[in-house]
């Protein structure tokens, strides 16, 4: 039960960074050492279906309840915190990164280590700076404020929700992010906030086959070149830093910012380092 618990709040965090532009929910489930296992368990979850149904549903139902409750419950909370108080809050994720990058370290050299093992991280790393050079210049799509719903739109809702949900997969890329970048963002939260099924049910499709495909991309990747994909992750996780940091304010909100990413390295440090033994 005790497990169970845990599982759930780990889902909260996953689905609290899945809301927010530059936060990877892929980073936080590394950071929380759930990742391989839930690539795993999506990627096969139809290998010998009967005889690992129940195991696979004891682990992925606590985090999914844990992630749909924190999307729903505080997607409008997130968009208020992001409207004023963008800093503290950015500032947190990245503690939070940062708190969980001695375990990332650790794990990716379980099974040795290469000098090779470098170039994904550099090439991944290009690509999260690449990602956050994207955000500050603006470059992002027309803004939809909402969807009509025609034949056009359900497809673009299915398109939008595999692109943003394979992207969230893969640790130091935001699925909120893509979405931006797509001019989509703001309508989807919208329509999560106000629960809006029309607009969410093809979107949740094509949430949902992006996540199983991309997780069996990755689970083939961490068991045939396991330590060339957690650098790759590592660089991707490091790169999403820069696109998660908003400026620095010498005030009140740039100290309390301060204060909130050691609070949350901290508290990222020890989650990570108990709760994987």
């Amino acid at each position: 039960m005790k497990e169970h618990i845990i599982n759930f709040f780990k889902g909260i965090i996953i689905g609290i960074a899945n809301v927010i532009p530059g936060v990877s929910g892929g980073t936080m489930a590394v950071s929380m050492g759930i990742y391989e296992k839930l690539v795993d368990v999506i990627g096969n979850f139809f290998h010998d279906f009967k005889k690992n149904f129940v195991k696979n549903m004891i682990f992925l139902i606590p985090l999914g309840l844990g992630a749909a409750f924190a999307i729903i419950a505080f997607s409008k909370l997130i968009l208020f915190l992001l409207e004023d108080y963008a800093m503290q809050t950015q500032f947190a994720f990245i503690g939070l990164i940062l708190g969980s990058m001695p375990f990332i370290f650790k794990k990716s050299t379980e099974k040795g280590f290469k000098k090779s093992y470098i170039i994904p991280g550099i090439i991944t790393f290009a690509i999260g700076v690449t990602l956050a050079v994207l955000q500050l210049m603006g470059v992002t799509g027309n803004p939809v404020e909402s969807f009509d719903i025609n034949f056009v739109n359900v497809i673009l809702l299915f398109v939008y929700g595999f692109v943003s949900a394979a992207s969230m997969i893969v640790p130091g890329i935001s699925g909120s992010f893509i979405l931006l970048l797509l001019g989509a963002y703001t309508a989807i939260m919208t329509a999560i906030s106000t629960l809006n099924i029309l607009v969410l049910i093809p979107f949740a499709i094509g949430v949902a086959l992006g996540i199983i495909s991309c997780s069996k991309l990755i689970d083939y990747l961490l068991h045939k070149f396991y330590g060339y994909t957690y650098f790759a992750i590592i660089g991707f996780v490091i790169g999403s830093v820069p696109a998660i940091y908003p400026g620095f304010s010498f005030n009140l909100a740039g100290l309390t910012s301060i204060i909130i990413m050691v609070l949350g390295f901290v508290a990222s440090y020890f989650i990570t380092k108990y709760t994987n033994k």
